[in-house]
């Protein structure tokens, strides 16, 4: 996929995404169109500012803008600028340590969250460290989606970067739909709490495309079981 360039989600048109590196890692940027001028944004980085769609591009547009944590906020600097009656929205988790880094007047998830499509459902999930934020959607025959953080990879190959590909073999980051050893050892507190919770959110969503904070999207009719099995076996 060419980087720092918008996609059109097929299956969800109201839902852009696209990559850029931070540092050698790929990252996505996610961008939903919630009415005709205003758009939810989740993760954006900055070079994704060079090429915004044309639906974007226009006077008048109104931001929203969700810490998928309390660590993916680069970029979101750029974005105010371009956009500065933006609105920011985190978990009451991540807005901690995101006020630290400088960032100020946070929305809390937990009380207030911005217009989102219809469908759409904002997904807290226990056990983080950073104060994960998912974003579900529902009723799309069987193309429902789930746009998540941290707790899931999907890179197609290895890094080509020495040090990179030397963390994702260490790590087991890479290749494919994975859950690394960062994610249970570092940044979930709670592994027990996590797993009950994912499980069961798997059984009401049943998703079938995946964009995940790092990596590819994923879009199959097993992805369920294959997530299923992924939380089994690593936690």
């Amino acid at each position: 996929m060419k980087k720092h360039t918008w996609f059109q989600l097929k299956a969800h048109p109201e839902v852009y995404y696209g990559q850029y590196l931070v540092p050698n890692f790929i990252s996505n940027s996610v961008a939903i169109r919630a009415s005709e001028n205003h758009w939810v944004l989740i993760s954006p980085g900055e070079k994704m500012l060079n090429n915004l769609p044309d639906e974007l591009n226009v006077k008048g547009i109104k931001l929203s803008i969700i810490f998928p944590n309390a660590f993916h906020y680069m970029g979101v600097n750029a974005w105010l600028e371009q956009f500065p009656e933006a609105k920011l929205y985190a978990s009451k988790k991540a807005k901690q340590r995101l006020e630290k880094k400088g960032f100020k007047q946070i929305l809390i998830l937990e009380n207030d969250q911005p217009e989102l499509p219809k469908g759409y459902e904002v997904l807290i999930p226990p056990g983080h460290r950073g104060g994960d934020v998912w974003l579900s959607q529902q009723g799309r025959e069987d193309n429902n989606l789930w746009i998540t953080c941290d707790s899931f990879l999907n890179y197609e190959r290895v890094s080509k970067q020495p040090i990179a590909r030397i963390l994702q073999s260490l790590l087991g980051a890479a290749p494919g739909l994975k859950m690394s050893q960062v994610i249970k050892w570092l940044l979930l507190d709670r592994k027990t709490m996590f797993k009950s919770w994912v499980l069961n959110q798997l059984q009401k969503d049943n998703p079938s495309i995946l964009i995940p904070s790092h990596g590819e999207v994923d879009s199959d009719p097993e992805l369920t079981k294959r997530l299923r099995v992924l939380i089994e076996t690593r936690l």
